[in-house]
């Protein structure tokens, strides 16, 4: 009867070995109590209540800023989530990934989930997208923007600003599932040339890379210009993934 009992047991324990055995690409980036690993301003990002927070409610960001890891990542899922703390919803971030920093400047060059909102005339000007309606704020969360690189034939209008949105999130989709004012789940794949952003849960934007650029690079939280606000990132975990 004993060795009946403890056989379930011994193989209940080999599963749940094989499970932890199993997470072991799984990274922290972030440590819940410093910006240890993470280079940038800090004066615009600060660690507070097991988060990462750029900006204050006090005063404006004049430009944007982006608080890097020290270490690049090639093929990966990242899981992530983010706030606003602000006024109203007129605010904008992102995560940026495989990138790297743009020579004396404060931008980075590569890919970015956004989240946030944007003036919507813009979005037909940096894509291949017009919105229905394009008056007041589109939400951009969800949506993939890539930006800065050296060759500006990638974008659309140089002249302006180096940057393309390749997939734009759905307007009533977001609208439905985020909530602009508390935490988002972020998750962003990339795995050799596809990319795919997921915001709670739901699949936002999916893109396949059929140009010649970098596949690795750094994982950077932006604090984009505007405010007074606040921007927070919680939870900030990375799998690694074999192409």
């Amino acid at each position: 009867m004993i060795r009946n009992i403890l056989n379930p047991i011994g193989f209940l324990f080999s599963i749940l070995l094989f499970i932890s055995c199993g997470n072991s690409d799984e990274l922290k980036l972030f440590n819940g109590e410093s910006l240890e690993g993470w280079e940038g301003s800090n004066t615009i990002f600060r660690a507070e209540e097991g988060a990462i927070v750029g900006g204050n409610l006090k005063n404006p960001i004049d430009e944007s800023y982006y608080l890097c890891t020290e270490q690049k990542y090639e093929n990966f899922e990242l899981r992530l989530s983010a706030k606003f703390i602000a006024n109203d919803i007129n605010t904008n971030g992102g995560i940026s990934f495989r990138a790297k920093r743009v020579p004396n400047s404060n931008e980075v060059m590569g890919y970015q989930a956004d989240i946030g909102y944007i003036d919507a005339t813009a979005i037909a000007q940096f894509s291949d997208f017009t919105p229905k309606d394009t008056t007041g704020l589109y939400p951009l969360w969800g949506s993939l923007v890539d930006e800065n690189r050296p060759d500006t034939k990638r974008y659309p209008r140089p002249d302006i600003f180096p940057v393309i949105f390749f997939k734009v999130a759905d307007k009533e989709l977001m609208e439905e599932i985020i909530d602009p004012f508390d935490w988002n789940e972020i998750k962003i794949k990339a795995n050799g040339p596809d990319i795919e952003i997921k915001i709670n849960g739901v699949t936002t934007a999916k893109y396949t890379e059929k140009g010649n650029v970098p596949s690795n690079g750094y994982i950077c939280l932006q604090a984009h210009s505007g405010g007074p606000y606040e921007i927070w990132y919680k939870n900030i975990v990375l799998n690694q993934l074999e192409p």
